[in-house]
């Protein structure tokens, strides 16, 4: 995301990998329109003024305010998965609207290491792909039971996903005319989650909830989970 001025009539745009992105991926040239998102929540719809190679300047045509943004403010806590999952958890989720993922560490985690400069340029493209205005914050590792400890979660709603749990009609029915949501949406490793944390989920008050039926692959299971919160009527 780019923190973009939209009080000017005219933007020079000097970010290298956004030049890059509009005059070698995009290929616009001048008198092309192009919309940027910035950080305050609004988006502009601009016109190509001047195509450098140092920089990029654009006129300013409208300016509204980003409709992409959900109410809900919803923290994926996932499980670092195996091989790449956890980078296509990661991308797809930041485009259906997460703002928030904590890597976690659940008993049955193989994997215990990311590249986060990888997870963070992937995020960012995202953020861009799908036009949100939210900045993304990918926060560090940490283990189950440590995050149940965290003060800053204290306000918030935990919701562990587990065949074991209510359904999402009741589990939403439940989260029905809250105002401003804070989720922490625990998603658990390819092996599942074992009972005792399941139980320790619910003794500091974690709402259960079963995705469906069938069993899911633990990225797709944060996939459906992170776009049903979000989407959800």
């Amino acid at each position: 995301m780019y923190d973009f001025n939209f009080n000017d009539d005219l933007l020079i745009i000097k970010d290298r990998e956004l030049i890059n992105q509009i005059k070698n991926v995009l290929k616009l040239r001048r008198g092309e329109k192009i919309i940027l998102v910035g950080l305050d929540g609004k988006e502009a719809l601009t016109e190509v003024v001047n195509v450098m190679s140092e920089f990029i300047q654009v006129k300013l045509l409208n300016i509204d305010t980003n409709q992409n943004i959900s109410d809900i403010n919803v923290n994926l806590c996932c499980s670092i998965l195996k091989n790449s999952n956890f980078e296509l958890v990661t991308e797809k989720v930041v485009e259906i609207g997460i703002v928030e993922i904590t890597p976690m560490i659940f008993q049955r985690t193989i994997k215990t290491n990311l590249n986060f400069s990888r997870l963070n340029k992937i995020a960012k493209e995202a953020i861009e792909q799908s036009e949100h205005a939210n900045e993304v914050k990918i926060n560090d590792i940490i283990d189950f039971k440590t995050s149940l400890f965290k003060k800053q979660w204290s306000d918030s709603i935990n919701i562990l996903c587990d065949r074991s749990g209510i359904s999402i009609e009741k589990t939403m029915e439940m989260l029905k005319n809250k105002k401003d949501l804070k989720i922490n949406l625990f998603i658990g490793p390819e092996g599942g989650f074992l009972s005792d944390e399941i139980f320790l989920a619910e003794k500091n008050g974690f709402l259960i909830m079963n995705l469906g039926q069938g069993i899911l692959r633990a990225e797709t299971a944060a996939i459906v989970a992170a776009f049903t919160m979000l989407n959800y009527n």
